[in-house]
């Protein structure tokens, strides 16, 4: 579990009981992050799927023309993100009316259809995979979170959103040196390409079986009215009773946003949820800052190089097929190295903001390095890759590095744990979908740009990337360490001020009017210590006498 090492790494799990680090929440949140593994194999797999022969002639790729095999190669990878732009959508309905479990498990054996659908070498058959396999994967990419978000404790619930992240990239790993091993094959048959697509299967069964055993969210369950069973599965996912103080105060500080939200408006219903969002001041920030977070995390130009890394690492310089494949790799890894230390160690220790500005600077100078090498330099892989070409190689590993620390994760972490209980569901949904809808254009957009814009597609996403970090630095304030319900009070505060209330005292931590009731619980409690003692001080005195 990537939270395993943050419970060492955070200083704040340390007032924590440690009966809540339990075998329960590391089931939770390994089978809930296989997820990840789904759109990490895809993301990794189609780039260098597209470059091999043996697909190219499944897929008439070999036989078009350069334009037309453009148009193609976009339309098969972006067909996945046109059903996750979909499956974003449907994935608020199915976790407000039918649950977070229940979706999680329809979802997986969706995507396990699309994924087998995927094996068949008909275009059309091909498509139809794909975008089934998107719906799943979009939807997914909301749930994880919202799930993961839910049930983790305060002190690491940075580190177990972000598994998911982290399945994201080690699955994407897996799946450029997949690729680099298919493509020393002598053979060119369909089975080179199958078992590129097909290794997606493994992981993506294995969350489909390990999630009928998880316990559904309490928060969900408490925001639908069923109390009981909502405090019933918090003290099992916590491993304490319900008298305890920890289970107590995180059970009122749910009870208490909900009624909050009931007092305002009664009822569920999206046209409820729609007007809360619209005429609630904090909600509207809220959604405000979390859309235009997923929308920096894709102008970044991420998409770009996950479905195209080949071909970019051939635009500076490295000669194309089994080397450029192998390079790729080799950014995989700085990806995964990286994900590994931010999640077990940066996000719930330094927090999500520092981090996020630094990769964003790293990232949008390795792209504005590559634009300005490709510009002037005019790279020409036929006798070796020149050196400006290794220094470019560098900067797209140092962008890697930024990646992970920032806009890999931190839209994901930040979205499941700002929104309060009754539209959490609905706005990440729209969140995620504005995420794959850009994919989408991006993906589709990609090999087009490449051949017509050359090196101004990367400074388009290197002035996008600086203009990211300055909204990050005034807009997005730290949320290290707050409850999830606290929330409320944090975003009373305008949202170009959030500067200035950035990191959180350890009494805005927790939700103002549950930290009221802990401080006059504690009182009501020392008088009643000091009463009993000094009852028993007279009764002493009186039997001495």
């Amino acid at each position: 579990m990537g939270g395993g090492t943050s419970i060492w790494a955070s200083p704040d799990w340390k007032s924590d009981p440690k009966e809540i680090f339990n075998w329960k929440l590391f089931y939770l949140t390994t089978t809930v992050a296989f997820a990840g593994c789904s759109y990490g194999f895809d993301q990794g797999n189609i780039g260098g799927v597209l470059t091999l022969p043996s697909f190219k002639r499944a897929f008439g790729l070999d036989v078009l023309s350069e334009d037309e095999a453009d148009q193609r190669a976009g339309n098969i990878a972006a067909m996945l993100a046109a059903g996750g732009s979909a499956g974003a959508l449907l994935a608020a309905p199915f976790a407000d009316f039918l649950g977070r479990k229940y979706s999680m498990i329809i979802f997986g054996c969706l995507f396990l259809v699309g994924a087998t659908m995927q094996e068949i070498a008909t275009l059309d058959v091909f498509y139809a995979g794909r975008f089934i396999a998107g719906l799943a994967i979009g939807a997914t990419s909301m749930l994880a979170p919202q799930y993961l978000g839910e049930n983790s404790p305060k002190s690491i619930r940075g580190s177990l959103t972000t598994s998911y992240n982290l399945c994201i990239i080690l699955a994407l790993s897996l799946a450029f040196w997949t690729n680099y091993g298919v493509s020393l094959w002598t053979t060119s048959s369909n089975l080179q390409w199958k078992l590129a697509l097909g290794i997606q299967i493994i992981p993506g069964g294995f969350m489909f079986l390990m999630m009928f055993f998880v316990i559904d969210t309490p928060r969900a369950l408490i925001a639908r009215g069923k109390r009981e069973q909502g405090l019933k599965n918090l003290c099992k996912l916590r491993n304490l009773p319900a008298e305890h103080h920890y289970v107590n105060q995180e059970y009122m500080e749910v009870c208490a946003q909900v009624d909050a939200e009931q007092e305002v408006t009664k009822g569920l219903n999206y046209w409820v949820v729609i007007k809360d969002i619209v005429t609630v001041p904090s909600n509207r920030r809220r959604f405000f800052l979390a859309a235009w977070l997923f929308l920096f995390h894709k102008f970044t130009g991420t998409d770009s190089l996950n479905y195209f890394a080949p071909e970019i690492f051939e635009m500076i310089g490295v000669a194309p097929g089994s080397l450029s494949l192998l390079t790729t790799g080799v950014y995989g890894l700085v990806k995964l190295a990286t994900t590994i230390i931010y999640v077990a160690y940066i996000v719930d220790r330094v927090g999500r903001r520092r981090p996020l500005m630094v990769g964003a600077l790293l990232q949008a100078t390795a792209m504005l390095y590559i634009a300005l090498y490709v510009r002037f330099a005019n790279p020409d892989s036929t006798g070796g890759t020149p050196a400006g070409g290794i220094v470019g190689i560098i900067w797209i590993y140092i962008y890697a590095f930024g990646w992970s620390f920032g806009w890999s994760v931190a839209p994901y972490v930040v979205a499941a744990e700002i929104f309060p209980a009754r539209i959490r569901s609905f706005s990440m949904s729209i969140c995620f979908f504005i995420n794959w809808i850009v994919d989408y254009g991006i993906t589709k957009a990609t090999p087009l740009m490449m051949t017509n814009l050359g090196w101004g597609t990367f400074l388009l996403y290197a002035v996008l990337t600086y203009i990211g970090f300055v909204f990050v630095f005034f807009c997005m304030p730290e949320f290290k360490g707050r409850s999830i319900e606290s929330m409320d009070d944090l975003f009373q505060h305008s949202i170009w001020t959030m500067w200035k209330h950035a990191y959180p005292t350890e009494e805005e931590k927790v939700r103002h009017d549950v930290q009221e009731k802990v401080v006059h619980n504690l009182v009501d409690e020392e008088k009643a210590v000091e009463g009993k003692e000094l009852e028993a001080t007279v009764v002493h005195e009186e039997r001495r006498a």
